[in-house]
């Protein structure tokens, strides 16, 4: 039983058997807002993180039924600074398979990783996998920020800026 607000009923949890990885954590509903960020934390879903309890109350005010937290690279670590030096391709791949499968065409995707893809450059190379993926395969998709670009012009991760409105983001 999920332990959070209660709006939600139907749980999307994917991650790999030793929990190591996170692939996509949110909930199931047919406006879904999807937001990207750059690694998952050790947020579940009895335990959402503080970016978790963001990424829901902006779905709540943004008028979304559902929302699901999508990532750069699927390891869990609570500080992007603990990630590996080089990317493990076969979690890449299967990080990707589950973003395909998940969203769907005009869907609204929420570019939120920050200045943390800065931390390895294989995190840039996910990212554009990830993301030229997605515009190959799916149509129509609205890609989105909140407020302003960080100095270094990523999309700010969601604790870091107010409830705005959603602004394009041109990849």
């Amino acid at each position: 039983m999920v332990k959070n607000s209660g709006l939600f009923n139907n749980t999307i949890y994917k991650n790999s058997a030793n929990n190591k990885y996170r692939y996509a954590l949110g909930t199931k509903g047919k406006n879904t807002l999807y937001c990207i960020g750059i690694n998952p934390s050790t947020a579940t879903p009895e335990k959402y993180d503080k970016t978790m309890k963001k990424v829901e109350n902006v779905c709540q005010i943004k008028g979304f039924d559902s929302f699901v937290m999508l990532n750069i690279y699927p390891l869990r670590a609570t500080d992007p600074n603990n990630l590996p030096k080089k990317s493990n391709r076969v979690e890449h791949e299967k990080n990707i398979e589950v973003i395909l499968s998940l969203i769907k065409d005009k869907s609204t995707i929420w570019a939120a990783w920050g200045n943390s893809i800065n931390k390895r450059q294989y995190l840039i190379e996910c990212r554009d996998k990830i993301l030229s993926t997605i515009q190959e395969k799916k149509k129509a998709i609205r890609f989105v920020r909140m407020g302003s670009l960080t100095a270094k012009m990523q999309p700010r991760h969601p604790l870091y800026c107010p409830v705005t409105e959603f602004e394009s983001f041109n990849l």
